[in-house]
């Protein structure tokens, strides 16, 4: 038996009400999605256009872009805001993370290789670029803690705590 949508989301309320905080608006963005993810259009309020594709991967031609992709670009400009805003507080007197600080996120969407969840999973590498860090005299334990501690208070790492396999990594 199916159940209707308000009929799910009644019974999954109380579950994030216990579990979850409520958010206090700071700023709110807009992305609109028409078509489809195979042939589709993204648009923001701020005048970005995107056509989507399927990857070639997924049976796509892969010319344009895709969801994971646009995932991997908020997560790892997040995560990145994430290193500078801990970077200050772990190093008070140290200089600011510099222009070329860089993080890469890999988005890998796939089917659960246990074959116990249905559908797609994504998976998250995010891979902290060393050289520029160091460029500012942070050692390898110290750029090793940033990350750590850029994870716990990014919000798309809280956001996909517990719920996507995230891996963290300094190259």
């Amino acid at each position: 038996m199916l159940r209707s949508p308000i009929t799910a989301l009644a019974r999954t309320a109380p579950r994030f009400a216990r579990g979850y905080a409520k958010v206090a608006p700071i700023a709110v963005s807009r992305a609109t999605s028409t078509g489809s993810r195979a042939a589709g259009t993204i648009k923001t309020d701020q005048g970005l256009e995107l056509k989507t594709d399927l990857q070639k991967e997924l049976g796509g031609k892969g010319a344009h872009h895709n969801p994971e992709e646009l995932f991997g670009a908020g997560y790892a400009t997040c995560f990145l805001s994430a290193m500078g805003a801990t970077h200050g507080s772990l190093h008070k007197d140290a200089k600011p993370l510099p222009k070329d600080a860089t993080v890469e996120a890999l988005v890998t969407v796939g089917k659960d290789a246990e074959e116990k969840i249905p559908g797609f999973l994504l998976a998250v590498e995010l891979k902290v670029h060393a050289a520029p860090l160091k460029q500012i005299g942070l050692s390898d334990a110290q750029i090793h803690k940033l990350v750590e501690e850029s994870h716990k208070v990014c919000p798309y790492s809280r956001a996909t705590s517990g719920n996507i396999e995230v891996k963290l990594s300094v190259v």
